[in-house]
């Protein structure tokens, strides 16, 4: 996919949340805790998972953001315009790859549904809360490191948080397959 601009991205990455929403609603608690085997995570740690990771982004893209600011990588009002990029040649490497979550991202496998559901709400409505800033800043060469990709742009961290929910997506799907109802 070849992202074009800010709110293309926020689009995207709110269509794939809508998607992992309408998934968790209603599931009974056995689904919820299904397991496609032992190493695997359920469907509310996968939920607990991605809340973590992107309460930690949006703490990160935060000190990015300031940085750009910062150094006077700010327009004077007229949204900036972002370079188009693709992140299929990431996605196509990683697509069998099996990563080892960092521990301060590993789901304690304590919370509820509800409770990662009420934080992934709280955190997109704070990142969706930071789109003025973001548009009005050239984010291009602020880069953070990736444990596995190496360095990302803002932008391409904006468009990461999609991509790992997808991918999270599906592995829920795994998980769900191995319990009936």
């Amino acid at each position: 996919m070849q992202y074009t601009s800010v709110a293309q991205i926020i689009e995207e990455i709110d269509e794939t949340r809508g998607r992992l929403f309408r998934r968790v609603e209603g599931l009974s608690d056995e689904q919820a805790n299904a397991r496609q085997d032992q190493s695997g995570w359920s469907p509310a740690e996968i939920l607990e998972h991605l809340a973590l990771i992107e309460n930690r982004l949006l703490r990160m893209m935060s000190m990015m953001l300031t940085k750009a600011e910062g150094g006077g990588l700010r327009s004077n009002g007229d949204p900036i315009e972002m370079q188009t990029f693709s992140l299929d040649e990431l996605i196509e490497g990683a697509r069998d790859t099996k990563f080892t979550a960092p521990e301060a991202v590993t789901p304690s496998g304590k919370a509820s549904l509800a409770v990662s559901l009420e934080n992934l709400r709280r955190s997109r409505e704070e990142l969706c809360s930071l789109r003025p800033r973001i548009e009005a800043s050239d984010l291009s060469n602020v880069t953070y490191p990736h444990p596995s990709f190496g360095p990302l742009n803002f932008y391409q961290w904006l468009a990461f948080i999609g991509i790992h929910e997808e991918r999270h997506l599906r592995q829920m799907e795994t998980a769900l397959s191995a319990v009936k109802g």
